[in-house]
């Protein structure tokens, strides 16, 4: 019964109205367009949806650890003229490396939401041809045991915006954004749970056009 309800509510006329009410908000202050987000997890898809945009980036639907993600943003070059390697895992999804441990560091990248090896690099060819070194904000989170020192390695990497998305206060990095843990959500510093209205929290507590107009 409790599924079936929730069934309905998610193909109700007041759910599809709300959300869309809450796009209209989104898209009246968002004043940038044909946007870039490299992220470390799927906020990125996320806020394209909302944003009712082209995925103009290739992390979409996918996860890097942060270290990884920092590395990949630091050589973005070097890392996209890669071709994934898969590797055999018991995770239920596709997983690959780029890099060779010689001249650029190996780093993991996990698809989460491919079925397929097949799916996972079409998209991932796809998309990295959509970049706009032009526009490019950067999002990723303080998690994984990433380090001050590792973050900082951003700070002269050359794009529109960025932002660390963290749990604890850091004082040393000035495009730090902290936001409380939510406990009760399965992921607490994730901050991508959503309400019964589709909303996910972290549109509730950051000015996510805001950060995508800084030009």
């Amino acid at each position: 019964m409790k599924r079936k309800l929730i069934e309905l509510w998610k193909n109700s006329f007041i759910l599809k109205w709300v959300d869309n009410h809450y796009t209209k908000k989104f898209l009246k202050k968002l004043e940038n367009d044909n946007f870039t987000i490299l992220c470390s997890n799927c906020v990125g898809g996320i806020i394209y949806h909302r944003a009712k945009k082209k995925f103009l980036s290739p992390t979409i639907n996918m996860f890097f650890l942060q270290p990884d993600f920092v590395e990949f943003c630091l050589h973005l070059d070097e890392y996209l003229h890669e071709k994934l390697c898969f590797i055999e895992n018991d995770m239920g999804h596709p997983v690959a490396t780029l890099g060779d441990d010689v001249s650029l560091k190996k780093i993991k990248l996990y698809f989460n939401h491919a079925k397929t090896e097949d799916e996972a690099n079409n998209d991932w060819e796809k998309r990295k041809q959509r970049i706009d070194r032009d526009n490019l904000y950067i999002m990723l989170y303080n998690l994984d045991g990433i380090t001050i020192d590792e973050i900082k390695k951003l700070e002269n990497v050359k794009c529109n915006n960025k932002i660390v998305l963290t749990a604890t206060p850091l004082p040393e990095i000035s495009w730090s954004y902290q936001i409380e843990p939510v406990m009760t959500h399965k992921y607490p510093s994730n901050y991508l749970e959503r309400d019964m209205f589709n909303r996910f929290y972290l549109e509730k507590v950051f000015d996510i056009p805001g950060f995508l107009n800084k030009k």
